[in-house]
């Protein structure tokens, strides 16, 4: 009887440590057993991690931009193609300098051993905002020379005003970091979330106001601010002016990689809108920067669940055992290659009628464009999966490279495009300058992590079969 009642006990005891699924879990668990090559995982902790982290990045990327899909729809009906063409030279201003000055500190955090420590991370939040501080002093002595190159005086004023967006993100708590590090999705959802409708009601109630592009900088601001007081309301640790030596060090020695990754992607991706906005007068711009805001709604989202759940735990799991490490990448290579062949086949089928519907004949330019930078943004999405598996090993100078590449090829592809033929052999360009990235991120891949390789290959080869298919029965840019 004693020794029943110690199995009795153990079975208990063992029971306890099992993780505990919902049945909403355990339903998206059986469903994922129905994907090819998926029919092994089970309720494991690394698998209801990923699950909840899913769900969690899903919804609350989905609401993020849901809202701000909701707030370009609206806008748009209530301001003139001009005032999105304005914003959009301000909007890719803005980023570039935040791009071009990334250190990844957030990323650190994540990957590194003391991600955890919070002197660790007050050095970083101290860093952050000495960044965040040269940001805003930059802005403003560049603003005057920015508008002239583009003769838009209006942007001067546009630029200097959002340009406190950036100064209000620098002060942002580095706990916030702590969330994306433990896949802790919930609290990152509802700030996100919260932060953008704050942005969409003050732009709104300002369009009704004076329906200018003014409306569309005061909800940039009101968003950054939104978010930098909530963060602070969340945060696990005070904010502090601690100071690490060790920890800066760490810190800046992995932005150096960073840097020049973050600095080549903006020029190979967002600044194409100051390339575009160069050569064409501001509706076109203004439609073309709408067609970036819808494909992107949809490849923002899925490379965010990419970075935010995969980028932790792939992180995690080449910490424990490289080995599971690649099993785990060769699984969720299945189900992005599903997500980057459905959303290419999307777009390039419904582009023009998504912009129909939903935008109104005044931006009928832009539905072609929709089906291009749709599956520009498909090929991101499919490339970003091997890209971060990389920073999860550790390195990033691939990803630097590729970017680099795609740069060149972007500035020799539109420069021909623009002086002998016109926009619509530059939107080929740029709908197809991500595969001169995947190609450099395949080299690193070999390189780095060549027992995934061969499925990547495969990988790759169904989606251009699909996305080639489904141009030639829909067309592309007619």
């Amino acid at each position: 009887m004693a020794i029943i009642a110690d199995i009795s006990d153990d079975a208990v005891a063992q029971a306890a440590l099992e993780p505990k699924a919902s049945w909403l879990e355990l339903g998206l668990i059986r469903l994922g057993q129905r994907i090819p090559g998926l029919s092994g995982i089970s309720a494991s902790e690394r698998v209801l991690k990923a699950v909840r982290g899913s769900a969690w990045t899903a919804a609350g990327f989905g609401a993020s931009q849901l809202v701000r899909l909701a707030s370009t729809l609206v806008l748009a009906r209530m301001v003139a193609p001009q005032a999105f063409g304005l914003v959009a030279l301000v909007t890719v201003y803005l980023s570039g300098l935040e791009l071009l000055s990334d250190l990844g500190i957030g990323m650190d955090v994540v990957q590194h051993p003391r991600g955890d420590d919070p002197a660790f991370i007050n050095t970083a939040f101290v860093v952050q905002v000495v960044r965040g501080i040269m940001l805003w002093g930059i802005a403003w002595g560049l603003a005057y020379p920015f508008a002239s190159f583009y003769k838009q005086p209006a942007v001067l004023g546009l630029v200097i005003v959002g340009s406190f967006s950036t100064l209000a993100a620098a002060f942002s708590s580095g706990s916030i970091w702590m969330l994306t590090r433990h896949v802790r999705r919930k609290e990152l959802t509802f700030l996100t979330t919260g932060s953008e409708l704050c942005g969409l009601i003050v732009a709104v109630t300002w369009a009704v106001i004076s329906p200018t592009a003014w409306a569309l900088v005061a909800g940039r601001v009101a968003a950054a601010v939104a978010r930098t007081v909530w963060s602070h309301a969340i945060a696990e640790y005070p904010v502090t002016l601690t100071w690490d030596p060790k920890a800066a060090r760490d810190i800046l020695a992995f932005g150096s990689g960073i840097f020049f990754s973050s600095a080549t992607h903006f020029l190979a991706g967002e600044a194409v809108r100051l390339v575009v906005g160069k050569f064409v007068n501001l509706v076109e711009l203004g439609c073309f920067s709408l067609a970036l805001a819808i494909s992107g709604a949809a490849g923002r989202g899925f490379q965010e669940l990419v970075m935010q759940v995969f980028f932790p735990m792939m992180s995690n799991s080449f910490r424990e055992n490289k080995a599971s490490a690649f099993e785990h990448y060769k699984k969720t290579r299945r189900l992005v290659l599903i997500l980057s062949a459905g959303m290419s086949v999307g777009f390039v089928a419904g582009g023009k009628w998504v912009v129909h519907i939903l935008l109104g004949a005044k931006y009928a330019e832009a539905g072609w464009m929709l089906q291009l930078l749709g599956t520009q943004w498909a090929l991101d999405l499919f490339a970003s999966l091997g890209a971060v598996m990389l920073f999860a090993v550790g390195t990033s100078k691939f990803t630097a490279t590729g970017n680099g590449l795609k740069l060149v090829f972007l500035g020799v592809g539109l420069s021909i495009c623009f002086s002998k033929f016109g926009l619509h052999e530059a939107m080929w360009v740029i709908a197809l300058a991500p595969l001169v990235n995947y190609a450099v991120i395949l080299f690193g891949l070999r390189r780095r992590c060549a027992p995934v390789l061969r499925q990547e290959l495969l990988s790759f080869a169904g989606f251009a079969a699909v996305t080639g298919l489904a141009i030639a029965f829909c067309g592309v840019g007619r």
